[in-house]
């Protein structure tokens, strides 16, 4: 009787130590899969900074996202958003986010950071040169604060609220501004990028499921001993 409980007791610490030995390798898997991507696509951002932009007349191409283009649209200044809280080295902002009109349809802008509500003074001509990279509209996190589209406050990146707000159906996708000159917003890249940083938990998993092993292979010649 002795040795079969034995027997029994040995057959399930193999089968907790092969399911957990397999989770873990699948997780650092997983991870260094992240990894790989993110390394790919911060690679293709900073190739796409190199080109010079695509100029375009008009909103009726089928544009990828990526894609770097020179546009001439109507700046619709004093519809301009405030996207909080944004942080650019240590400092605590907006994203100042502006409608522009091109013929019928409308886009919105990111501008830049900045650390005031400002909207600027309107030029008698509206219209100016926009140089960016489109970019779709991402879908909002679960955590993330809900747009108080009421007061006018803005947290995430949702489609459906600004357009309500604005009263204007805008374009599935964002242009992030890039050489803007002025001195009172800076220019943001796409939050394409992860902080986190995958490698390091690939590197945990992976010594987890050594150390696991180790753990397991002095039990099993402890267990032969007995």
């Amino acid at each position: 009787m002795k040795q079969i409980s034995k027997h029994k007791n040995s057959l399930s610490i193999y089968l907790i130590f092969s399911i957990a030995f397999f989770v873990l390798l699948c997780l650092a898997m997983w991870q260094l899969n992240k990894h790989y991507q993110k390394a790919e696509r911060k690679n293709l951002i900073d190739l796409k900074f190199t080109q010079e932009p695509k100029y375009i007349s008009n909103l009726n191409f089928n544009l990828k996202s990526l894609e770097i283009i020179k546009i001439k649209a109507e700046i619709l200044e004093d519809k301009s958003l405030f996207f909080e809280p944004r942080t650019y080295k240590g400092k605590v902002g907006y994203h100042k986010l502006t409608p522009l009109k091109v013929e019928d349809k409308y886009v919105l802008v990111n501008r830049g950071f900045t650390t005031q509500k400002k909207i600027e003074s309107i030029k008698s001509d509206k219209f100016d040169t926009i140089s960016g990279i489109i970019i779709n509209f991402p879908k909002p996190k679960f955590f993330e604060l809900k747009n108080n589209v009421k007061d006018n406050k803005w947290y995430s990146l949702v489609i459906e609220d600004i357009s309500l707000y604005l009263n204007v159906k805008l374009e599935p996708f964002l242009i992030y501004e890039i050489n803007n000159n002025s001195n009172k917003v800076i220019n943001v890249k796409p939050n394409y990028l992860s902080e986190i940083n995958h490698l390091n938990y690939a590197m945990t998993w992976f010594m987890l499921a050594v150390t696991l092993s180790i753990i397991f292979i002095i039990f099993v010649r402890r267990q032969k001993n007995v």
